[in-house]
């Protein structure tokens, strides 16, 4: 079954399949949901949302964002022990030190 969440939108309620997210981002206490070509945001906290989707191939990636293992294009080493990581839609983020060792050993890398 597949796992949805809701995104509003110019006052508009979407309903999204998570494989559509790339990535999950806070910004000034609001939370937003990005696809490939929108951004919406969500009422939830980031931290109940990294509860929810941790068994569908997320993982956080900096105290402000959780990133979609699935859309992921390309990872190499940042300075200080971060990770760069590209996404599908080709929008780099970064991967604090804090959580790049954990990405790593989910990646096998």
């Amino acid at each position: 079954m597949e796992f949805k969440l809701t995104g509003i939108k110019n006052n508009e309620t979407y309903i999204l399949d998570v494989s559509q997210i790339l990535y999950i981002e806070t910004i000034e206490r609001k939370v937003f949901l990005y696809s490939s070509n929108n951004v919406y945001e969500t009422p939830l906290k980031l931290y109940a949302l990294e509860e929810q989707l941790e068994s569908q191939d997320f993982f956080r990636a900096s105290k402000s964002s959780i990133i979609n293992l699935g859309h992921m294009h390309a990872l190499k080493s940042d300075i200080d022990g971060r990770l760069m990581v590209t996404m599908d839609n080709d929008e780099k983020l970064i991967v604090s030190r804090q959580y790049a060792s954990g990405i790593k050993q989910r990646l096998g890398v």
